[in-house]
């Protein structure tokens, strides 16, 4: 008979085990199941004899599936041991001492499994994690073993063992770590927060604007880049245009598109004013022209009243009066405009658009006259 590696010899145990039958439970589902079990069962027996003991491992899962029994459990345990698995042979003598510690039967069993858990504390090996961020999974050999922060320190087979945290937004390489019997190894994972970024394209009907966000200057329209997650105020910003402000909230991996009408501020604009200004000066300069021609034809008129020199007397009089209504009314609308316009985009007048007006006084032979000349 030979001896599993490095564990206890079971030449003492194996025959009373091959001879025993799963023995009956009260739970027992089917004949059927019973004797699959059996069968499996002493597969398993027969291969332990041959230390084939992955397979015989295989063979004693099975039975215990079909219909779970003393024999069977701890045939399991010791196969995980011989195969270096201390761990879960640690697991499932517990197990069994759950299960069997009060039947008499067990008695061998009994103190085979303690003296088998004796060993295996001196060849186990632990590892104690600590994560940076509260929280996060902890895995070993890519199995879960818990949650940061860890209390106790986790029971690993000796050899070498891959330790990693996850969590949701952050990232961290897995370390390989190697533990000896009876050792505990430290690990500290250092998880790092994954940026997470979305972009924005900002356009505007105003080449050149700039596009400010959160109070910093990015560029000008049209402008695209990367925004961190979450919310952003986003001004675009002319000069004589109202600013413009969005709201927006970025998520990662998506594109925000923001559209900006930027508007001239209320207000009239200032061409106006000064086209008042020139028609207030053009038709008080018209004004002055027609009153001085009014007194030479007064003068003509003294010499020879004739009906033809009054009646171009009053023609110009006339003349007159509109010439000063419409300076008056012109200050009056620049003194409006002067209150009313919006100074903020003011350019050199003569540059700006507007209405041009042009005194001009002439003569011929029915009289004389005033003309204005306007541009628009």
């Amino acid at each position: 008979m030979s001896r599993i590696p490095g564990c206890l010899a079971l030449a003492s145990l194996l025959p009373a085990l091959a001879a025993a039958q799963p023995a009956a439970e009260p739970e027992a589902e089917t004949d059927a199941a019973r004797e699959q079990a059996a069968q499996h069962f002493q597969s398993g027996v027969s291969l332990m004899q041959n230390d084939n003991w992955e397979a015989a491992l295989l063979e004693f899962e099975r039975s215990l599936e079909l219909f779970p029994t003393r024999n069977a459990l701890f045939n399991l345990g010791m196969c995980q041991k011989a195969l270096f698995r201390y761990v879960v042979a640690t697991r499932t003598f517990e197990r069994f001492l759950e299960l069997y510690r009060e039947v008499p039967e067990a008695a061998p069993q009994i103190q085979a499994v303690n003296d088998a858990m004796q060993e295996l504390r001196g060849l186990r090996a632990s590892i104690s994690v600590d994560v940076n961020v509260a929280g996060a999974e902890i895995r070993i050999d890519d199995q879960p073993v818990g949650s940061a922060p860890l209390i106790d320190p986790i029971a690993v087979d000796p050899g070498r063992r891959t330790v990693e945290a996850r969590l949701d937004g952050y990232g961290g390489a897995p370390q390989i770590v190697t533990v000896t019997s009876g050792e505990t190894v430290a690990v500290h994972v250092v998880l790092t927060e994954i940026a997470r970024i979305g972009r924005v394209r900002v356009e505007a009907n105003v080449p050149g604007a700039e596009v400010w966000v959160d109070d910093a200057l990015l560029g000008a329209v049209p402008y695209r880049g990367d925004l961190a997650e979450g919310e952003h105020t986003i001004e675009v910003r002319a000069p004589g245009y109202e600013t413009q402000t969005q709201t927006v909230a970025v998520a990662t991996g998506d594109e925000r598109i923001v559209t900006v009408s930027l508007a001239r501020p209320g207000g009239a604009d200032p061409a106006w004013f000064w086209s008042m200004v020139g028609v207030t000066s053009a038709a008080t300069v018209a004004t002055a022209a027609l009153g001085a021609v009014v007194i030479v034809k007064d003068q003509d008129y003294s010499q020879n009243p004739t009906q033809d020199a009054l009646d171009e007397g009053d023609r110009l009089m006339l003349a007159t009066d509109i010439c000063l209504g419409v300076a008056v009314a012109a200050a009056v609308a620049g003194v409006v405009l002067a209150f009313t316009t919006n100074w903020s985009d003011e350019e050199t007048p003569d540059e700006e658009p507007g209405v041009e007006v042009t005194p001009t006084v002439g003569a011929s032979g029915d009289g004389a006259g005033l003309f204005l000349l306007g541009r628009f």
